[in-house]
């Protein structure tokens, strides 16, 4: 199995509070995956674990990829800034930034500043900074949460039409069920802390999921049953 990333036992801590509990987990190259869980179950802290920007966990886990890119939760743009200057502090390479740009259907708008820009915009401008690495693998720390629906629909059209031509693994941690089981291939459910999993859907099967299919809402319906 060629993987991207393969956790043995990852258990992490806050003092006493254990959050992660021995979670073993196998990330396969090129897929998208999502981690489903209620709020405060440690989703964001297991993508910083996995991610490397967490070292002090206890367990292993095993990177096998040379390059990152990241979505968080908030576009964090430099509000005085135009989003082409914005993207100038990951490259100075013109070409990579408008071709980046480009990607996310943005390149008409490089000379805007981000108060210029609607929060779907932004978010997408968000992707574009982690584009421009030339990324093995992006995590994505619940960059929907924020957007209304159309934004966060075509958000995730353009991320799962991006990572087919450029066959990046993706790694998303949401508490959204229909985000989930629209965007991914592979689900795993955790539970409240001290999180583990308690359940790994495979999607590979099922041909691709919108918002509004019968099929998302049997999906959403069979997953809430293993929330506690």
């Amino acid at each position: 199995m060629d993987l991207a990333v393969k956790t043995h036992s990852l258990s992490k801590s806050f003092g006493d509070l254990l959050v992660i509990r021995e979670l073993n987990i196998d990330i396969k190259r090129s897929e998208r995956v999502a981690f489903l869980g209620p709020s405060g179950c440690g989703k964001t802290t297991l993508l910083r674990c996995l991610s490397g920007l967490l070292t002090d966990y206890s367990g292993e886990i095993q990177r096998r990829y040379s390059k990152a890119g990241f979505v968080f939760q908030e576009p964090r743009l430099i509000p005085w800034s135009s989003l082409y200057n914005n993207l100038t502090f990951v490259t100075q390479d013109e070409k990579k930034i408008q071709r980046s740009l480009e990607l996310v259907e943005l390149d008409a708008f490089g000379n805007h500043h981000p108060s210029k820009l609607s929060g779907g915009m932004q978010q997408r401008a968000n992707l574009a900074r982690a584009l421009i690495v030339e990324p093995d693998i992006i995590f994505f720390d619940e960059p929907f949460q924020n957007l209304d629906l159309k934004s966060n629909i075509k958000l995730m059209e353009a991320v799962k039409r991006i990572q087919k031509q450029q066959k990046w693994t993706a790694v998303l941690v949401t508490h959204g069920i229909r985000e989930a089981v629209v965007f991914a291939q592979r689900i795993f459910i955790l539970s409240k802390k001290p999180s583990h999993i308690i359940k790994e859907i495979d999607m590979t099967q099922e041909k691709e999921t919108d918002f509004f299919s019968t099929k998302t809402a049997e999906y959403e319906k069979m997953i809430l049953e293993y929330y506690e």
